[in-house]
């Protein structure tokens, strides 16, 4: 029988108990009890050091103790009260109304108590406010805790308890109580001397068993009652409180004492308005007097000063802490950089950098020549919508001094500094806080806080004294489990943006000196520099700092790894020349160092396109990391650690790490465990995460403070570990450990800065041209080459690539940046066109037939060269001075455009790919249709329009309100507004005046435009051209010709506006009747789908996105794609294309994009769906025209593909060696096999990375297979004989 009972107690008793060992070993989830590691008594030895430890103690004691004081006798009364009556019905009620409380769980009880006690709505207090009394704040008294906690008890648990008491009453033999009678006892008496004394042996077992359980107080009730109840004494926290506020304040008192000057040096002053990038002459200095300041704006103050190393100062270690007001600055020792100084953020009493190293070991008499460099700064109005930055530049000069680091105190300050943000920032749950606490408490006991009335021996014995109590803190070190945080210097260095690019050179050089001075003091120290044009203008400018960062490079301290030139632009460069930025920043740093990034680092770009997996992949960069995804307005990104897929399937393993900041306690804490949401998002895949810590743009990265702290947290218990890392090592080791990361697919799509795609109009126009300009000039100089039998060579078309991928850089090209850099990347990128042009100009020159440029009396030669992959049967522009005509029976028109020339449109020249077309103009206008098989092409009859392809409908101001496909009856305009109707908004965004778009800007479009002319200027053979003018606002207004096309189905819009507006949005919207729930919109060698349903809060935060040369809405047999030759801002919403054309933008370029801006965009429907002939053949087309010059050179296809969906976007140089490059790509997302042909080959073919790398040797063959996968890009490089 006991068998069955002897099973259950030894299941769920004895067996639990082999968890105690827990206790014992530092427990992780993912272990296990059994599999974590033994720490024996470290968990006991923890609570019984705690400071909590005697508080802890006496509470649970005397919770206890008045639980047993009130709670047993109580049951024993209510027992011996229930006995006496004598009513059974009444008995058992009462019995059941006692029992019942015990039923009640724990939470709804303290719920219960919480409600009964609110001192507002309370059931209590309703009843005092019956008789207009005011209840007390019981919940809000730490004294009543304990009463609270023991009378909810007694309530909950009396008549429960009482149960055991009356089984023992109804066990009394009767016969006692009827002697009692007889003897004439009272009821009393029968208590007293017959119930009570038989209960005392049950009541003893009874005390004696809760007597043993003292310690084991309700821990649920506690906690659920402390959290509102705030048991813990205010007035002991708030004066807690006060004493971590006075050891922060001594903290920064610390701060202030670290350096002891012990001379000074005498300064000559020299002023110049341009950089200077060596020590100027001494004889341009002139004597410098204390207090002198300069009030210039862009004033470069050098100050020149000769040190000789006194006898008392002999082979110490020197620093130098200028007394110098000015914006930015650099040290010079012995003519050589090494070091900076910054001030515009102070910190304490300096700015971020303010004390450097001078000099270690030097002997007696040695003499070291010390110039100091500032800069005053420059006017920035800001970048915050109506923001006025202040107009203050100014240098300030007191004194130089020489001083000597006092250690003491940096120890201390050091120290201090982690153990304060340990307290500050730890749960006060872990015991590892109370460690930090105490030993706080226990320096606060023996310092003086008045440091300047102490005697400074005894003040410094004591501080050594407090050190020594701080290091006992940070010397416990961590198990095996603690997380981990790689860390390495930074300073994210913005080629330009609030400063010119001649002042980021020198924001370049004071970091970079400043990093390698830093590297001369702490051998474990690791800095990372990701743009590769930043190094070559050290390598150009300051050969010193170049010198020393190879040296650094070679030891693996000093990282060049970021795998781009600059750090550009994703949304916006074209494919080709986002290839190109990869290319030259892995050429430069392999040809420079031996170096090849791993890594793309990108902290600080506007989005992420969903092409670079596949770009970064084939450029040898297996990592990515950046910053920007936490920046979000709408959405938390869910991943910190995790695969990133591209629209070809290529992935990429993804970090997002953390840059400006420290790499101290509180950011270890933040960024890692996630104290204050921060931290890593899904700990099961990681417990790593990247801190990359430092100022940056010209803040001079990381401060000698920072490098200690970090040396200080190697292994803390209760941080996490960290070491400084290389970053590609890291990412290595990341990629190694982590534990099934999650794949996001598609875009890095920032839901913040939407304004960036449209900012700048003519930034982006010139971005868009100039790639083009250098696309036909590399493929013309390949031709060129090839005719003449010349080695080929790039050499003259890289000054013109380096300047234009300077220009993607992702300030620049967003166009967020100062007036004088908009204007210097217009004049610069201009010249990219301008220069392009000529050198192609000159080429095909030469390439003509001898004497075929000179014009006759009656008859001139020009040839069109297509410079696109296929077939050319667009129309043409011919450009011409007097009336003109082809002697042939193409169709013809002249032309006036918006620019004001004629223009000969024909159609019907079929120019093959890679190849052209010679043609003789003669004098005089063409002949009306002569030879055409359709007389009439056109026919308008006023508001309507028949063209071959549609019936059209204008309404009162010219916009399209009906537009039908004649081949198929379908009526194209949608509900909404007329087609290309321009809609105008307010667009004063929230913050970030010229990167910002906002959602709420959907409430302020309005249809404002007014039409002040339209009319008729070209028909005929080849095209109808109504020009319209339209006033958009009160200041600004367009120009615009839309044409019509006898052969094409494209409706072109070529605009001109002239804008003179801020804090305007103007878009042209196209509400079209194509249903689809996916929109296509190009990216670099492809396309990415984009929802056009607005169902999630992801789908609503793309309200405005990117496109390249389209946008396409396709239903299986229909649709409608807008074409562009230089806007990349579009929204598309169920059949709703609205391009984005303008943005007033307004600070930090408080000019608002004024003036006279073109671009041109097109309405092409489409039968059928999607296609590369449909859809990406005319964008090019659109894009890119023929290029026509004087003479004559038939040429038939240079290359040809067979496949209409595979694209070749470039044919150049090769960049080492004598032979040419083509990139291809499959450009509908469809798997192919076709054939490339070739008319020049070489010794050898060979498909190789982005990089030009051979992966494979090809057939020498005119005709090569290829297999194509979805947006695949291929390379192949063909090597000629030299």
């Amino acid at each position: 029988m006991l068998a069955p009972a002897a099973i259950i107690l030894f299941l769920f008793t004895y067996i639990p108990m082999g968890g105690i060992i827990i206790a014992f070993k530092d427990y992780a989830p993912a272990l296990g009890i059994w599999n974590s590691p033994w720490v024996g008594l470290k968990h006991f030895a923890q609570f019984f050091k705690s400071y909590q430890f005697v508080n802890t103690i006496r509470n649970t004691l005397s919770i206890s103790i008045y639980s047993i004081v009130v709670g047993f006798p109580l049951p024993i009364i209510l027992a011996l009260l229930c006995h006496q009556l004598k009513d059974n019905f009444f008995k058992k009620f009462f019995q059941v109304v006692t029992y019942l409380p015990h039923f009640i769980s724990i939470m709804v009880m303290c719920g219960m108590i919480l409600i009964f006690l609110s001192p507002k709505n309370g059931l209590f207090a309703n009843i005092l406010r019956l008789f207009d009394v005011q209840m007390p704040n019981i919940l809000g008294i730490p004294q009543a805790f304990s009463s609270i906690y023991v009378w909810s008890d007694v309530w909950q648990n009396m008549g429960w308890d009482s149960i055991i008491y009356l089984a023992a009453l109804s066990g009394i033999d009767p016969t006692y109580y009827e002697a009692a009678v007889i003897d004439g006892a009272t009821k009393w008496q029968k208590i007293r001397y017959i119930d009570i004394p038989l209960l005392l042996p049950t009541a003893m077992i009874l005390l004696i068993l809760r007597s043993g359980s003292t310690l084991s107080v309700g821990f649920e009730k506690v906690f659920l009652l402390q959290n509102q109840l705030r048991v813990k004494s205010m007035y002991e926290e708030t004066q807690m409180e006060k004493t971590f506020r006075k050891l922060k304040r001594l903290e920064e008192m610390l701060h202030d004492r670290m350096f002891i000057p012990v001379d000074q040096v005498e300064m000559s002053v020299w002023t110049t308005k341009k950089p200077v990038h060596e020590v100027p002459d001494r004889g341009l200095f002139g004597p410098c007097e204390r207090g002198r300041k300069w009030l210039e704006e862009g004033l470069y103050c050098w100050f020149l000063g000769d040190y000789t190393i006194p006898e008392k100062l002999a082979e110490q270690t020197l620093f130098i802490f200028p007394k110098i007001k000015g914006y930015e600055g650099m040290l010079w020792v012995d003519k050589k950089p090494y070091g900076n100084f910054t001030s515009k953020v102070i910190q304490n009493s300096y700015g971020y950098h303010y004390c450097d190293l001078l000099t270690k070991g030097k002997a007696a008499g040695e003499q070291l020549e010390i110039a100091l460099e500032y800069y005053s700064h420059h006017y920035v109005r800001g970048t915050q919508p109506f923001e006025e930055g202040e107009n203050v530049f100014e240098i300030a000069y007191d004194q130089v001094d020489i001083c000597v680091k006092d250690e003491i105190i940096c120890n201390l300050f050091y120290d201090l500094h982690i153990v304060n943000q340990m307290a500050e920032f730890l749960s006060k749950e872990q015991f590892r806080r109370g460690d930090a606490v105490r030993a706080l408490l226990k320096v606060h006991e023996m310092i003086d806080y008045d440091i300047d009335l102490a005697d400074p021996v005894e003040w410094h014995e004591k501080a050594q004294k407090a050190d020594a109590v701080l290091q006992k803190v940070l010397s416990d070190h961590n198990g095996p489990h603690a997380g981990f945080a790689g860390l390495i210097g930074h300073s994210h260095m913005d080629t330009a943006w609030l400063w010119h690019l001649d002042e980021t050179v020198e924001k370049c050089a004071r970091t970079y000196a400043n990093q390698l001075a830093l590297m001369d003091q702490y051998p474990d120290y690791k800095f990372i520099q990701s743009s590769a044009v930043h190094t070559s203008w050290m390598e150009q400018y300051y050969p010193a700092i170049f010198e020393g960062m190879k040296k650094r490079i070679a030891e693996g301290r000093y990282e060049p790894n970021g795998g781009v030139w600059v750090e550009c632009d994703c949304n916006i460069p074209g494919g080709e020349f986002m290839v190109r930025q990869f290319l030259w920043g892995q050429r430069y740093t392999m040809s420079r160092f031996g170096y090849r990034s791993n890594c793309f680092w990108l902290p600080d770009t506007f989005g992420y396109s969903a092409a670079l997996p596949q770009i970064m992949k084939g450029s040898g960069v297996d990592y990515f990391l950046t910053t920007k995804m936490a920046w979000g307005d709408t959405n938390e990104f869910p991943y910190d650690t995790f695969y990133w897929e591209g629209i070809d399937g290529t992935r990429v393993f993804t970090h997002t790490n953390r840059t400006h900041i420290w790499p101290d306690a509180q950011q270890l804490l933040e960024c890692v465990n996630g104290c204050r949401g921060y931290g890593i998002k899904d700990k099961t895949v990681t417990d790593s995460r990247l801190l990359s810590y430092g100022f940056g743009d010209g803040g001079g990265g990381p401060e000698f403070e920072m490098v200690e702290i970090a040396n200080r947290l190697k292994d803390v218990e209760g941080l996490p570990r960290t070491e400084h890392i290389r970053v590609g090592d890291f990412m290595q080791k990341l990629e190694k450990e982590s534990f099934r990361p999650s794949v996001y697919a598609g875009e890095l799509y920032l839901e913040l800065h939407r304004g960036t795609l449209t900012n700048q109009h003519q930034i982006k126009r010139n971005n868009r041209k100039a790639e083009i300009a250098l696309r036909n000039l590399e493929y013309i100089t390949v031709l060129s080459a090839l005719q003449s039998g010349k080695t080929i060579s790039g050499k003259a078309i890289a000054p013109l690539t380096e300047l234009l991928l300077l220009n993607q850089f992702h300030d620049i090209l967003p166009g967020t940046c100062i007036p004088r850099v908009h204007d210097e990347s217009l004049a610069q990128t201009g010249h990219v066109i301008e220069e392009a042009a000529k050198q192609m100009k000159a080429l095909l020159a030469d390439m003509a037939e001898k004497n075929s440029a000179i014009d006759g009396a009656d008859q001139a030669s020009r040839t069109i060269y297509n410079t696109l992959s296929f077939d050319r049967k667009d129309t043409v522009y011919l450009p011409i001075e007097k009336d003109s005509h082809i002697d042939s029976t193409y169709r013809q028109q002249i032309v006036e455009k918006l620019d004001g020339h004629n223009y000969l449109a024909v159609d019907g020249l079929n120019i093959p790919a890679f190849g052209s077309r010679s043609v003789a103009l003669v004098g005089g206008a063409p002949v009306e249709n002569a030879g055409c098989e359709a007389a009439a092409a056109f026919v308008l009859d006023g508001d309507h329009l028949q063209t071959p392809f549609y019936e059209v409908a204008f309404d009162e101001r010219g916009y399209i309100s009906s537009l039908i496909d004649r081949e198929n009856g379908r009526q194209l305009k949608g509900a909404g507004y007329a087609l290309n109707t321009f809609l105008v908004a307010e667009d004063v965004p929230d913050s970030w005046d010229n990167w910002d778009l906002d959602a709420d800007i959907a409430d302020k479009w309005r249809d404002c435009a007014k039409l002040l002319s339209r009319s008729v200027v070209s028909c005929g053979a080849v095209e109808l051209r109504i020009r319209s003018e339209y006033q958009l606002t009160r200041n600004s207004s367009l120009q615009q010709d839309m044409v019509f096309y006898s052969k094409d189905r494209r409706i072109v819009f070529e605009t001109v506006m002239n804008w003179q507006d801020d804090h305007r949005f103007l878009k042209t919207a196209f509400d079209t009747s194509v249903q689809s729930r996916f929109a296509k919109h190009e990216v670099q060698f492809g396309y990415i789908e984009r929802a056009t349903y607005r169902n999630t809060s992801w789908e609503k935060a793309k309200f405005e996105v990117s496109n390249h040369k389209y946008t396409d809405l396709s239903e299986p047999g229909y649709g409608i794609a807008v074409l562009n030759d230089c806007k990349y801002g579009v929204s598309v919403e169920n059949g709703r294309i609205w391009l984005s054309l303008h943005k007033g933008g307004c600070r930090p370029d408080y000019r608002g994009d004024k003036g006279i801006h073109e671009c041109t965009y097109a309405l092409l429907p489409h039968n059928g769906g999607f296609g590369a002939e449909a859809v990406v053949q005319p964008a090019y087309e659109l894009n890119i025209a023929p290029v026509v010059m004087p003479g004559r050179k038939e040429l038939e296809s240079f290359a040809t593909v067979d496949a209409p969906n595979v694209i070749v976007e470039a044919i150049k140089p090769m960049e080492d060696g004598n032979g040419y490059g083509l990139r291809l790509y499959e450009a509908e997302g469809t798997s192919v096999r076709t054939k490339l042909h070739l008319t020049e080959t070489g010794k050898k073919i060979m498909l190789t990375n982005l990089l030009e790398e051979e992966i494979e040797t090809l057939p020498d063959e005119k005709e090569i297979a290829l297999e194509f996968k979805p947006f695949e890009i291929k390379t192949i490089c063909v090597l000629m004989k030299q």
